[in-house]
């Protein structure tokens, strides 16, 4: 599992070779072989990231099956449940993140032995990561393929084939999206999808398909037993995020429950984790104050029974978080709320999601880590203004079934 660095003249040579003529003939030469065994190593721990890029993982299965060659994709296990048969044709290794967060034992180093194994036994013509992650990296030099290529020059240049130059941020007006950064990965190693072959065309960037189960009799007890009646409107609410500075205060969503509730929506709470658990808390609290009644599901759900309660709701709001992603994706109406993050990367992708928010009000040396006005791009953003982007602002009588169907920030 050894891993051969290359000379500074070799490195330059790598990076001088990939850009516009690499991705000229990536694009134009619909012809070009497909390796007969690839492997994509993608153990990203974001759900919004990997269903950014989930579609186009799955038109790299089709061209897999089209031309008879076999697919390794490595994910994070967390996901199985919900995207487990996502992948037609592809075999699947899973990487066990959270039995290795408890650190270094007997049982993590089994496990981590076996991920790599199953990796190395593909035997992979081509091995490629599209992330910034190390945990890709680490796989990916410890794959044994033929061909290793990293899509990160920037962070991760040695033991490689080749090191893609792929920009994630400063790209052209209106293909600022990460999409499009996953995408020129595809491109540049020659790998013929559709989002690919059709660039002379306009190509709409997408999340993958999903295909959630109706909720099970199980589900529906539980929820039931909650107080949740899927028959009634719920309006889903998830106040943490997987950073600080993208949650939006939990007064805020408070103020906006009971603002929901007086419209007649039942209010839920979703979320995973401590930090998750903790403010669902704080708002629960403040939520019997005011005598209106919310279900707290944090905690009591897997992703694959998120994804069947969400096809039943009518509004979702959140931070910029997987399940926000996750229920654009599922084609739910929402509000996005977004702080110092990069909107134009990470603008959620669904034609029912509105996103919020107030950059202008940043200073111009604001940056996600240091901000002397406390956020105020996330803060500063009321829940009436959340209502409007639903199109919930015309008093208490608002018909549940109105909303936005606009994808925008506001200014």
């Amino acid at each position: 599992m050894s891993c051969t660095a290359h000379g500074s003249a070799s490195f330059a040579t790598q990076c001088l070779r990939i850009g516009t003529a690499c991705m000229s003939s990536a694009v134009n030469d619909l012809n070009s072989t497909v390796p007969k065994r690839i492997a994509l190593i993608n153990p990203t721990k974001f759900l919004g990231n990997l269903l950014l890029a989930g579609g186009l993982i799955q038109q790299l299965c089709e061209l897999c099956l089209q031309h008879d060659s076999e697919l390794l994709l490595v994910l994070d296990e967390s996901f199985c449940d919900l995207v487990g048969d996502a992948w037609p044709g592809a075999r699947v290794v899973y990487y066990p993140r959270r039995a290795l967060s408890h650190g270094v034992s007997v049982d993590s180093v089994r496990l981590w032995l076996r991920c790599v194994r199953q990796i190395r036994a593909f035997a992979a013509d081509l091995a490629f990561t599209i992330e910034e992650d190390s945990v890709s990296h680490r796989l990916l030099h410890a794959s044994a393929a033929r061909r290793k290529v990293s899509s990160t020059v920037h962070r991760y240049h040695w033991g490689f084939d080749q090191v893609l130059d792929i920009p994630r941020s400063g790209r052209a007006p209106g293909k600022e999206g990460i999409w499009y950064s996953y995408r020129d990965v595809f491109a540049a190693l020659g790998l013929p999808i559709a989002a690919v072959t059709t660039d002379r065309s306009p190509t709409v960037p997408a999340y993958m398909s999903l295909s959630p189960p109706t909720p099970d009799r199980a589900l529906l007890e539980r929820l039931a037993t909650s107080g949740l009646e899927l028959t009634q409107p719920i309006a889903v609410l998830h106040a943490g995020a997987s950073k600080r500075y993208k949650q939006w205060p939990a007064q805020q969503f408070v103020a906006l429950a009971v603002m929901f509730a007086a419209r007649g929506y039942q209010l839920v709470l979703i979320g995973a984790g401590q930090r998750d658990s903790e403010v669902n808390t704080n708002i629960m609290r403040a939520l019997a104050s005011t005598g209106v009644t919310c279900v707290d599901l944090c905690n009591r759900l897997t992703l694959a029974e998120l994804a069947s309660l969400l096809r039943r709701v009518e509004i979702m709001v959140g931070n910029d978080s997987g399940p926000s992603h996750l229920a654009s994706a599922l084609g739910v109406r929402g509000v996005v709320l977004f702080g110092p993050t990069d909107l134009a990367i990470w603008r959620p992708l669904g034609r029912q999601t509105t996103t919020l928010q107030h950059k202008h009000l940043c200073a111009p040396d604001c940056t996600r880590h240091h901000c002397q006005q406390q956020y105020i791009c996330l803060q500063s953003i009321m829940p009436q203004q959340v209502l409007a982007a639903l199109g919930l602002n015309l008093g208490l009588n608002s018909d549940p079934g109105l909303g936005s169907t606009s994808n925008t920030e506001e200014k």
